[in-house]
C-alpha cells in the first residue's frame, strides 16, 4: 500500500510535474481519489468509523457499502412507515458480519428502503495494491489534459490528448483507462461475490 505522502512525491517526480506545490499535488490526488471511489462504489480508504443507512431486500444477508469491513459495533432497524429519528430500534443479537461487507442475520432483515442503520469501521489505511499507480495516472492526466479538450492548436503546432481506451463514466480529464479499470474492478461493489 502506498502512503499518500509517497504518492505526492512520486507525482511530483513525473515529467512536467516538478513545479507542483504540495497543495496542488494533494488536490490532484484528491480529485483522482474521488474518481476511484465513484468508480468502485465505496470509499476504499482511509480506514474510519462511519454510520451508514442501507436498503434491505429482506433476506438473511444485507450488503454494506464496503469490501474491507473491520468491525460492526451496532445495527438498528426501523419500521417501514416510521421515519423519525426515534424510530430506530437496536438489533441486540442474532447477527454477524464478514470482512467482505456482508451483514448476516438469523432469520430475516426487514424489507424496504433505508431499513438498516449500521455503525461500522471500514476501509484500507492507504490505497491498496496498484490503486496508487491508478491515482498517479489520473492525477497526471487531470493536470496535463484540460477538461473537455481533446486537442489544441496554436499556429502550426497542435497537440491531441489521448482518449483511446478511456471511459466516459468517470468524468472528462480524469477518465479511467481500460488498464486502470481492470485494476479497480477487483474493488468494485458491483463485482463482489
Amino acid at each position: 500500500m502506498a502512503a499518500l505522502v509517497e504518492l505526492r512525491d512520486r507525482l511530483r517526480r513525473r515529467p512536467g510535474m516538478a513545479d507542483l506545490t504540495e497543495q496542488e499535488a494533494d488536490d490532484l490526488l484528491a480529485e483522482a481519489a474521488e474518481t476511484v471511489h465513484d468508480y468502485c462504489g465505496w470509499r476504499l480508504w482511509p480506514r474510519l468509523v462511519e454510520t451508514v443507512t442501507v436498503d434491505s431486500v429482506g433476506g438473511a444477508v444485507a450488503g454494506l457499502p464496503t469490501m474491507m469491513l473491520h468491525e460492526v459495533s451496532s445495527v438498528e432497524t426501523r419500521p417501514l412507515a416510521a421515519t423519525g429519528p426515534d424510530a430506530w430500534e437496536p438489533v441486540a443479537g442474532g447477527w454477524d458480519w464478514s470482512e467482505g461487507g456482508w451483514l448476516y442475520r438469523c432469520g430475516r432483515w426487514p424489507d424496504g428502503p433505508r431499513r438498516l442503520r449500521v455503525v461500522m469501521e471500514s476501509g484500507y489505511m492507504e490505497p491498496p495494491g496498484a490503486v496508487g499507480s491508478v491515482l498517479l495516472g489520473i492525477a497526471a492526466r487531470v493536470r496535463t489534459a484540460p477538461v473537455g479538450v481533446s486537442s489544441e492548436q496554436a499556429g502550426g503546432e497542435s497537440v491531441s490528448y489521448g482518449t483511446s481506451g478511456a471511459s466516459t463514466d468517470s468524468g472528462a480529464g480524469g477518465q479511467l483507462t481500460e488498464a486502470e479499470r481492470r485494476v479497480l474492478d477487483r474493488y468494485r461493489l458491483e463485482n463482489r461475490p
